[in-house]
């Protein structure tokens, strides 16, 4: 952090401490993004210097030459990753009824059944520390920011996943510090965090924006269930790295379009307990972290893997990851599927937790910060104007929008983007969800 005079501070930048007035009432709290309105109370309180985050010094940390890029290898060596970290394991079922017999899962199972294992919400609840920016605080270059940290986040994301895949060491401060990255967002503009995780890949391995996607979801699920920040950072932790054995399963698996053979579906059911061993073997973690990376493919009604543990034997941090993961994967493209809309995607994940394959408590978390329409939606209105999602109402299916094109098809500049509150205006309904393409956007237009 910097001491910065304050007529050189923009509003967007980020306070490093509190400011307190002469008679000791709270002025502006620590982690707050400042606005015109701070800077005028602060200079007629006499404060003209402000202690001020550096992101940019934040970032730079993360790229250094210390921990330069690994790149995958090449196509066909891709194939033999598993078989270099785990030569023993063979392939296919047998293979998978090998890794069964892991004595760290096997630990992890007995720690949890003899309640050894805390997975409940605990201390003061991050959400009652959280705040909710406002459009007219949100600058063109605090959205900029909040993009580069996505950007710098993902490229952070990549090179930890492939060093664990390539069988090398990884700091543990380096998982925290991508979470570090977003948490004063998190903590101040939780629905632009909640737009971040719908970016979609392009050409690169989905495996990447996946993992970061599910991060950002699974961060707003723990907040919303009453969990503290530490916590909440675990979990974020955890959903990092709880797909990394997926770099494993060959890649003419990974992205087959057509069914899978029962040996290539044992291959990525492997991914979990091969995770598990990874960050066991190369990182420094808490047994919650373990969790995240073994449960979170099992499902509430004992239909999942690995080990077909039904709802009260998984933790409670694996079930939001589980929830985030569905989401994420449903709203993605994948090499044997389009992607679906989000409210579709919502859709799924209700009548999943109605079966008792998700957990509904931690479903009903996800919408209430997010909605039937999730945060970020492309929605059509029954007056035919198109809008975006940007932020959800205590009524789950009447959301605040920005109405970015018309009803006779005028697209709207950015400077004439209107925001409506569907529970104010009783007369308006979102009567469809559009796919994120229907419109070309920029992911943070209407925000």
């Amino acid at each position: 952090m910097k001491a910065i005079n304050i007529d050189s501070l923009s509003p967007g930048q980020v306070t490093a401490t509190e400011y307190f007035s002469s008679s000791g009432d709270l002025l502006i709290g620590k982690n707050v993004f400042l606005t015109e309105r701070h800077l005028d109370i602060l200079k007629r309180r006499n404060i003209f210097e402000l202690y001020i985050r550096d992101k940019d010094t934040e970032l730079k940390k993360l790229l250094d030459t210390e921990f330069d890029e690994v790149q995958r290898l090449p196509y066909g060596e891709e194939e033999n990753l598993s078989g270099r970290l785990f030569p023993e394991i063979k392939s296919g079922e047998e293979g998978y009824r090998q890794l069964l017999q892991n004595e760290s899962a096997s630990l992890l199972d007995n720690a949890f059944d003899l309640g050894q294992v805390s997975d409940i919400p605990s201390g003061p609840e991050m959400k009652a520390s959280m705040k909710q920016h406002y459009l007219a605080d949100r600058t063109e270059d605090y959205k900029k920011e909040v993009k580069l940290t996505y950007s710098e986040a993902l490229k952070q994301v990549k090179i930890i996943l492939n060093k664990l895949a390539n069988g090398e060491k990884v700091d543990t401060g380096r998982v925290r510090a991508i979470i570090d990255l977003f948490i004063d967002t998190f903590l101040n503009d939780r629905n632009i965090i909640l737009a971040l995780s719908s970016c979609k890949p392009e050409k690169n391995d989905p495996i990447y924006y996946h993992t970061l996607n599910v991060c950002l979801i699974a961060m707003n699920i723990a907040a919303a269930s009453g969990f503290n920040e530490n916590q909440v950072i675990d979990i974020g932790v955890g959903a990092l790295l709880h797909d990394v054995g997926m770099l494993l399963v060959p890649p003419k698996i990974r992205f087959k379009k057509g069914r899978l053979t029962n040996d290539e579906w044992y291959e990525v059911r492997k991914h979990p307990l091969t995770g598990l061993s990874m960050i066991e073997r190369f990182m420094t973690v808490s047994d919650s972290v373990k969790f995240i990376a073994y449960q979170t493919h099992e499902r509430e009604n004992g239909k999942g893997y690995t080990k077909q543990r039904r709802g009260r034997f998984i933790h409670n941090y694996a079930k939001i990851t589980q929830v985030a993961d569905i989401f994420e994967a449903l709203c993605s493209p994948r090499p044997y599927r389009k992607a679906l809309v989000p409210y579709k995607g919502v859709e799924m994940l209700i009548k999943m937790s109605k079966q008792g394959l998700v957990s509904a408590e931690y479903v009903r978390s996800f919408l209430s910060y997010s909605s039937i329409f999730p945060i970020g939606s492309i929605v059509e209105l029954c007056d035919g104007r198109v809008a975006r999602v940007i932020s959800a109402n205590s009524k789950l299916d009447r959301p605040v929008v920005s109405v970015l094109q018309e009803s006779n098809g005028s697209r709207l500049e950015k400077n004439k983007i209107y925001q409506v509150d569907l529970s104010i205006d009783r007369e308006l309904q979102v009567v469809r969800s559009l796919p994120f393409d229907s419109v070309n956007l920029d992911i943070m237009d209407g925000f």
